[in-house]
């Protein structure tokens, strides 16, 4: 039987290749290699190809300047032949910003790569196409990528990655991955909170969105002179990494990738260090094992968190009053996401929920199995809509309900008739098909609400063509009416001090599109030493840059962060 489309079962890692033997000690990077080493040292790049195939990795993604910039263009080419030689693959993870001065370039750069070191036969491929990473998509708009995919890759011969949480990129990209989830003292349920988001959006496009899930041991980028976007996460002795990959695991992802092998200077690595030895790597090769036979690996307890006076990215707090555009989605929410509210029966007959952490509209349909567009009607909103945590969103009605009258949601440049039939009036240069569009509708959906038409049919301007129809009251949500596996938790919700809510470990594996999960045995992994204690690396107001950024980072760049953190990030 062949595995479903995007279901790799691939496991990844971020590789780094611009060291060398003066870019490791105190002040420099959070943890020091076993041996200092330069990224260049074909030695050097065996060894780690070895080391990662050994513990169960099949590939590296390497940060990628261009074929103009000579170290990491020359190290990636160096990366592919030692791969080749072993099975192993790679892949690059294209960084838009310094090294480019417009579009074009950018353009260039990705049709060169696509044009050269994409058909070398240990370049990372899934599905038959090679796979290209993105970092920081998010520095140029939706529309600057449209134009540079135009350029490069037109055809969509290959599958581009977005980096980050705006969903809106996947009009352009087809996945998203989220580079660092350690802005969360607890990962639970970020990864699957993500996945649901990119298969809504898939949904919505009727095309396959590859969602690739987030590992990682700990993080510390302290030295670095960030300053406030500075994020430090302990390791909690190997506790933090079996969490988050267990969460990457359980939200069924197409690829899991490692974040990361070798990012030293974010002390990120899974690498051999002084300080650890080889305790990460081996704990990966145990995680990795267990996912590979089809389980899902145990989380570990994570510790408490003490008070810190270290700033804590609150991603899923200003994710709240962002709205991404979705429509409706029939999967359910993959096993490991966090159990769901019940909806609240009001008197007037309406199912009301109230907001929490994380929401969107768009997630808040696809959870109740509501169509988006009819939760904007119902509460008088559209795309452009922001909620808030604590805000009241009606889901439906109850069959006997006596709706409270209100002015409906009218989509823009549409009337609605007394019927309740939408209807948009014709204007110079429209055609059916362009309409259909506008309204995410199909050429046969269009035809059948506008009795009469057909495709060859001539429009004339003003002529009134249905788009859709107002919809009608109807019970929705509820712990006693909802699809099974949503019934509402038990147990009391989390506190509000808590980064995430923490998901109730689980050893199901979900199922893509709304199939039932099928239980699996999470494995019992083998003793490993204790993790060797350490001390925190000094720190220092040096910047040693050239690492990559994180996604929790991207919150506070909205802040207004965004050029100081572009400038400090460069050697």
């Amino acid at each position: 039987m062949s595995r479903a489309q995007g279901q790799s079962g691939l496991v990844l890692a971020f590789y780094y290749a611009w060291y060398d033997p003066g870019s490791f000690g105190p002040g420099k990077t959070a943890f020091q290699p076993e041996q200092p080493y330069s990224s260049s040292d074909s030695a050097a790049i065996q060894r780690h190809v070895s080391q990662a195939r050994a513990a169960g990795i099949d590939g590296f993604v390497q940060s990628w300047y261009g074929p103009n910039e000579p170290r990491t263009d020359g190290n990636f080419a160096a990366l592919l032949d030692v791969a080749a030689a072993s099975g192993f693959k790679a892949a690059v993870d294209f960084e838009p910003g310094t090294f480019f001065s417009n579009n074009e370039e950018r353009a260039s750069a990705l049709s060169t790569l696509l044009a050269t070191h994409a058909n070398h036969p240990a370049y990372l491929r899934v599905d038959g196409k090679p796979v290209i990473f993105f970092w920081a998509n998010w520095m140029f708009s939706v529309e600057d990528w449209a134009y540079i995919r135009g350029i490069a890759d037109p055809g969509h011969n290959s599958i581009w990655i977005a980096e980050g949480s705006n969903t809106a990129y996947l009009s352009v990209f087809d996945g998203l991955h989220l580079y660092n989830i350690a802005w969360a003292a607890n990962p639970a349920g970020i990864n699957s909170r993500w996945a649901v988001e990119t298969r809504a959006i898939a949904a919505s496009q009727g095309t396959h969105k590859y969602w690739v899930a987030t590992a990682m041991p700990g993080f510390d980028d302290r030295h670095l002179g960030r300053g406030e976007q500075t994020i430090y996460r302990d390791r909690a002795g190997g506790a933090y990494f079996q969490s988050s990959f267990a969460d990457a695991a359980s939200s069924s992802p197409d690829m899991l990738i490692i974040t990361s092998f070798n990012e030293w200077a974010e002390g990120s690595n899974i690498e051999p260090s002084v300080e650890f030895g080889s305790f990460y790597l081996d704990l990966a090769a145990q995680l990795i094992s267990a996912y590979k036979s089809g389980s899902v690996p145990a989380p570990a307890p994570l510790p408490v968190p003490e008070a810190t006076t270290e700033p804590e990215v609150e991603l899923a707090a200003a994710q709240a009053t962002v709205e991404t555009p979705a429509a409706q989605a029939t999967a359910l929410p993959p096993a490991g996401v966090e159990p769901f509210p019940t909806p609240t029966a009001r008197p007037d007959g309406s199912i009301v929920y109230e907001v929490a952490a994380g929401d969107t509209l768009s997630s808040i349909a696809f959870r109740y199995d509501i169509p988006l567009a009819d939760l904007y009607a119902y509460n008088g909103l559209d795309e452009t809509s922001l909620i808030t945590i604590g805000q009241e969103i009606i889901l439906g009605y109850t069959s006997d309900a006596t709706r409270v009258a209100a002015a409906p949601y009218v989509p823009p440049n549409t009337t609605l008739r007394d019927d309740g039939a939408y209807v948009y009036s014709v204007v110079e240069g429209d055609s059916l098909i362009a309409i259909a569009a506008s309204y995410d509708l199909t050429l046969p959906e269009i035809l059948e609400l506008n009795e009469g038409l057909a495709a060859e049919s001539l429009l004339t301007v003003g002529q009134e063509i249905v788009v859709g129809h107002r919809p009608q009251p109807q019970s929705a949500g509820g712990s006693t009416d909802m699809p099974p596996g949503l019934a509402s938790p038990t147990s009391p919700p989390p506190t509000p001090t808590s980064d995430l809510p923490t998901a109730t470990p689980t050893t199901e594996a979900a199922e893509v599109a709304g199939a039932a999960a099928e239980a699996t045995a999470a494995p019992t992994l083998r003793p490993l030493p204790t993790a060797p204690a350490t001390e925190a690396a000094p720190i220092s107001t040096e910047s040693t840059g050239f690492s990559p950024v994180t996604t929790g980072v991207v919150v506070v760049l909205v802040a207004g962060g965004l050029l100081a953190f572009v400038l400090g990030r460069r050697r």
